[in-house]
């Protein structure tokens, strides 16, 4: 038995060594530019073309994986959105599938294409692997795949090349575009601060923090008090006195507002005390997750408060409707001596946060395979169900968003959903590229450079029609639709030459909110279009 014979017996290691040699060629580079894991895909289809097949369970094991991450990287994103920057980005993206599907029927229709293969054009055109699941699950034809090798290429290129001449074209001064931004941020990102404050207010005399609420009523918190010369951890029952020189926290607009009510700015330090301390904790706890932090009353119960919460890279004023999330690191100053009690409530066990539970992640994709066969029916005309990609998507947005549902935590830790993820597409394109290769030389003898130019039209022309109506529109900014652009054409590669054409993290912050609506809606179009077919 010869090395072919036996590797095309052992299916195991025919996955791996495609998914290997896919890995080493894709980290090649030539004038910047590497397929990266895509060129596991081409690996496949030379093998596919030299007589290997794979076990088709595979494509579906790693189609589960990859979308299931997916759904739970986009739902705190999509459902959190602001309703007004929401609005504006995914109909700038939504406008530029909608164009490519357009032209995709219409080149399909002109060049007579069957819409399997034209499918495969869309989703590799635009860079889209969950494209091209969908395609692939619509179609119940290797024909996808096929469309998807051929247009890929150029779809990855010419995202690059049209990236790259922008501000050739706009005549625009990048530096301009970053200070702008800058400008922008400060302006919507407030400093969170403390303030000593001396009480001069004789109306609050005697008063307990508990009546003041300045919680509820200005959204700052009193984390310390000094008193004669002592320092005192205040709990809801503390009363303020006159004198009293307080430690206010808060955003900078809200404390700066509150000083005039209480007293005056002071420029004396609050001591150091053993009695006091500020501590962060990460909250795993599944009881106090989605709970408020007005509900925890740390103030009655540990004479301590919140004072700081970050989430997602971003720190912010604890306010007390707000609710905990799962991995929250919440900063709470307050008594030493009730910090190991505080430490019980919150968890904090960063083991928690590294494993993901194996439990809710393999009956959340239970979830989604059971609503995906589940049939629905519009009138009498159309019935139809969500398939294995939809109802897998639909579990991982809505289970990542409500985070908790009794007692268990379905939000995934990030380096758990990138490797399910990575690993899902590894198997999903070694299956799907060995089934294309057994097509591909055939199908580019008849028909190549029609499909080579039918990819490029796809590719270019929803960007160009769609950069002029944001420019014209919506005013904006070249280093913003670097982020949109190549997060609305999935295109990893994209991303990398806008970014480093500017220092500024605008192109990857609009990237990262875009990227899971792109798929998506990339994913419902496909579908859209075969059943236009």
């Amino acid at each position: 038995m010869n090395f072919f014979s036996y590797i095309q017996s052992h299916q195991i290691i025919l996955l791996f060594v495609i998914i290997t040699m896919g890995y080493l060629i894709g980290e090649i580079k030539i004038w910047n530019f590497s397929l990266g894991t895509s060129a596991i895909l081409f690996v496949a289809m030379l093998f596919g073309h030299y007589g290997f097949t794979l076990n088709h369970d595979f494509q579906v094991l790693g189609l589960i994986l990859f979308i299931y991450a997916i759904g739970l990287q986009a739902g705190p994103v999509i459902f959190n959105m602001s309703k007004k920057q929401g609005l504006r980005l995914y109909s700038i993206v939504l406008f530029l599938l909608f164009l490519g599907a357009l032209s995709t029927y219409f080149a399909a229709l002109f060049w007579q294409i069957k819409m399997n293969l034209a499918v495969g054009l869309f989703s590799g055109a635009m860079t889209s692997t969950p494209g091209l699941a969908a395609a692939l699950e619509s179609a119940h034809s290797g024909a996808a795949s096929t469309g998807y090798g051929v247009a890929y290429p150029f779809g990855v290129i010419g995202v690059i090349l049209f990236i790259k001449i922008l501000p050739a074209l706009f005549r625009t001064n990048l530096k301009k575009e970053e200070a702008l931004v800058q400008s922008r941020e400060k302006q919507s990102h407030e400093e969170v601060v403390r303030y000593q404050v001396q009480i001069t207010n004789a109306s609050l005399d005697g008063k307990s923090l508990k009546e003041l609420n300045l919680a509820h009523t200005t959204g700052t918190i009193i984390s310390r008090i000094l008193r004669n010369g002592q320092l005192l951890v205040p709990g809801a029952e503390t009363t303020i006195r006159i004198k009293d020189i307080i430690c206010l926290v808060g955003d900078k607009s809200k404390v700066e507002t509150t000083v005039p009510f209480l007293g005056k700015k002071s420029k004396q330090k609050l001591p150091e005390t053993r009695y006091f301390e500020s501590r962060k904790f990460v909250v795993t706890n599944k009881a106090i997750v989605g709970k408020r932090v007005a509900d925890l009353n740390l103030n009655a119960y540990f004479r301590a408060n919140i004072t700081r919460i970050r989430r997602s890279g971003m720190e912010f004023t604890a306010e007390p409707d707000q609710r905990l999330q799962w991995g929250d690191r919440v900063r709470v100053a307050g008594d030493a001596g009730h910090m190991n009690d505080i430490r019980r409530l919150f968890g904090d066990e960063m083991k928690k946060l590294e494993y993901g539970n194996t439990y809710a992640i393999i009956v959340g994709i239970l979830f989604g395979i059971v609503l995906g066969l589940i049939p629905f029916s519009i009138g009498k005309v159309i019935s139809f169900n969500l398939g294995i990609t939809g109802g897998v998507l639909l579990a991982g947005l809505f289970l990542s968003n409500r985070g908790k549902i009794g007692p268990v935590i379905w939000l995934v830790p990030a380096p758990v959903k990138n490797f399910m993820r990575e690993l899902g597409l590894t198997l999903f394109l070694a299956v799907v590229g060995i089934k294309a290769g057994a097509e591909i030389v055939n199908t580019l003898q008849q028909q190549g450079i029609k499909l080579l130019l039918i990819g490029a039209f796809i590719t270019l022309v929803p960007m160009i029609i769609t950069t002029i109506l944001a420019r014209l529109k919506y005013k904006m900014l070249l280093i913003e639709l670097f982020g949109i652009l190549s997060g609305g054409m999935t295109s990893t590669p994209g991303l990398a030459a806008g970014a480093n054409m500017t220092d500024s993290q605008m192109p990857l912050v609009l990237y990262a909110t875009v990227y899971p609506f792109a798929m998506i809606m990339m994913m419902a179009l496909i579908k859209i279009l075969m059943v236009l077919s």
